[in-house]
């Protein structure tokens, strides 16, 4: 007899197919889902995580420069010039004498210096414990006793060597004569060294930056990146964050109050159109900070 083998093929049919094909989809929808979610998370974490240390790190910045003001802040606009609203703020940023060192002890003669005095010879202690900095050109000498207005310019430094009493003789040659003579009823007189130094939120094509210009009355162009530091590049895009800084009363005394909101940027393009909450990525302090000559 002779025998005969059947092959048979199999396979699945067009409507098992699509069933496989629609369950595959479903799922990869889900898995793209949740993908998706957690991308959105990570980026959203990571951009506030940007955010928090930009405000830490520039709001240390701040509390620093503003402490060590050996003047009463002012308000000014972005043009550099004093605010024209109320005196108290808000203001785009705020000017004030940037406490540099002291004491620098002058020796004068007993007649006192002359109004038309272009150098002044200063001493200071190179002792550790106590040592203020070496004079830089720029730098402003206030003499304590005399008036506020008497403001002498250094455009010239030149040191000796320290003594063995750990003294040092500073020559400093001014940018203009005193303009008015110092007292001579003390042979004996102390100097401080202050900078004009101003905070300032100033825009920035489609940001805002919060600069520190250290030498901000010599600052005749104030978009001039060699005149400033940014101290962060994030700051709110809001109306009201242009203006963070105000005046304030505590206990009878002058603070200088800052409303600081910043922004992450790092992560825009990820995040662009895909927040409800435009706050998700934002971080806002209020603080109160007290300058140097508020006791």
């Amino acid at each position: 007899m002779k025998s005969r083998s059947v092959c048979r093929e199999t396979g699945f049919s067009l409507v098992e197919t699509l069933i496989g094909a629609a369950a595959a989809m479903v799922v990869g929808v889900g898995i793209f889902s949740i993908l998706n979610t957690g991308t959105m998370l990570s980026a959203r974490n990571l951009g506030l995580n940007v955010t928090n240390n930009a405000l830490r790190g520039s709001l240390d910045r701040m509390e620093s420069l503003l402490q060590q003001a050996n003047s009463m802040p002012i308000l000014i606009d972005t043009t550099g010039l004093a605010t024209t609203g109320p005196a108290t703020g808000p203001a785009a940023g705020v000017l004030f004498d940037y406490y540099v060192g002291a004491p620098y002890v002058m020796t004068i003669p007993a007649a006192g210096l002359p109004a038309a005095t272009t150098v002044l010879t200063m001493v200071r202690s190179t002792d550790p414990i106590a040592s203020p900095p070496i004079p830089s050109v720029g730098d402003i000498v206030l003499i304590d006793g005399e008036a506020s207005t008497l403001r002498p310019r250094i455009s010239a430094v030149s040191t000796a060597a320290p003594d063995a009493l750990l003294h040092q003789t500073i020559t400093a040659t001014l940018v203009a004569q005193l303009g008015s003579v110092v007292s001579g009823s003390s042979t004996i007189l102390t100097a401080k060294l202050v900078r004009r130094a101003a905070l300032l939120v100033m825009p920035n094509g489609a940001k805002r930056e919060l600069r520190f210009y250290p030498f901000f009355d010599l600052t005749t162009n104030l978009a001039d990146t060699t005149k400033y530091t940014v101290l962060t590049d994030q700051v709110g895009m809001q109306s009201d964050d242009a203006t963070p800084f105000s005046l304030t009363t505590n206990t009878g005394k002058p603070f200088v109050t800052i409303s600081f909101r910043v922004r992450a940027n790092r992560y825009d393009q990820r995040l662009a159109g895909n927040q409800a909450d435009q706050f998700n990525t934002f971080s806002r302090v209020d603080v109160q900070i007290r300058p140097k000559v508020n006791p």
